[in-house]
């Protein structure tokens, strides 16, 4: 697996990253920075689904390291199950799932209770990108996603969540 030096700038957080996610460009604002509001407050919680193991927990690893509180799912299975039992304040999810699309995911999601949503996809197409939004995604992130990219639609979500 390749990996890119420095993607989140100094500090303590880890010095490469694996491939999937695009370097940090130099006049966006250091994770620590944008993650602040975490400081002191309750964490947030994000259920997040993505069926690559690889990614799933980088994910992971990247959100609870920038503060947030992270459940994870690899299928829509497990996402639902976990939808029923526990509260999360944000869903991040993969659009491909082995057993159902993202976009279905969501619909049955808020068929449950209103969380705003984040779509994963390697497709980045303009069609990927209406239809995430047409089902109800705020925002369409194209993998590779860059770390800063995650969390301006991340910090968006909140902004507008207040």
């Amino acid at each position: 697996m390749e990996s890119t030096c420095e993607a989140f700038g100094e500090g303590n957080l880890p010095g490469f990253w694996p491939s999937f996610f695009a370097p940090r460009t130099e006049n966006a604002p250091r994770a620590r920075e944008v993650a602040g509001s975490q400081a002191g407050a309750e964490k947030r919680r994000i259920l997040v689904v993505d069926d690559h193991g690889d990614t799933l927990r980088s994910m992971k690893l990247l959100l609870t390291r920038l503060g947030y509180e992270v459940l994870a799912a690899d299928n829509m299975t497990q996402a639902l199950r976990i939808a029923e039992e526990q509260h999360f304040d944000i869903l991040l999810s993969d659009i491909g799932l082995p057993d159902g699309s993202g976009l279905e995911l969501l619909k049955r999601i808020r068929a449950m209770r209103d969380v705003p949503a984040l779509a994963l996809s390697g497709f980045g197409m303009d069609e990927d990108i209406e239809r995430s939004r047409e089902a109800g995604f705020s925002d369409h992130l194209t993998k590779p996603v860059s770390i800063d990219r995650l969390q301006a639609a991340i910090s968006e979500l909140e902004t507008r969540e207040g």
